[in-house]
């Protein structure tokens, strides 16, 4: 898990672009399922898109923990 927090930390705006990202397709998915009564998003994919969500809620939550650093981010 900490060589995939350094891979996401790694590049300037990914957590944001990852966390958005992934709140817009579970919101989209949940909208046409509503309005449209389709499937954007299949079912198979839908639980690991929810837990790569509630994943990068949590390195957020523990980077607002953190604010030592630009960024939040604490490299010790």
């Amino acid at each position: 898990m900490k060589k995939l927090e350094k891979l996401i930390y790694s590049v300037k705006y990914l957590p944001q672009i990852l966390y958005f990202g992934s709140l817009g397709l579970l919101g989209y998915d949940i909208y046409c399922g509503v309005i449209n009564d389709t499937e954007f998003i299949p079912d198979l994919l839908m639980l690991p898109l929810f837990f790569f969500f509630l994943y990068m809620t949590h390195l957020a939550s523990k980077n607002l923990k953190t604010k030592k650093e630009f960024g939040g981010k604490n490299k010790s």
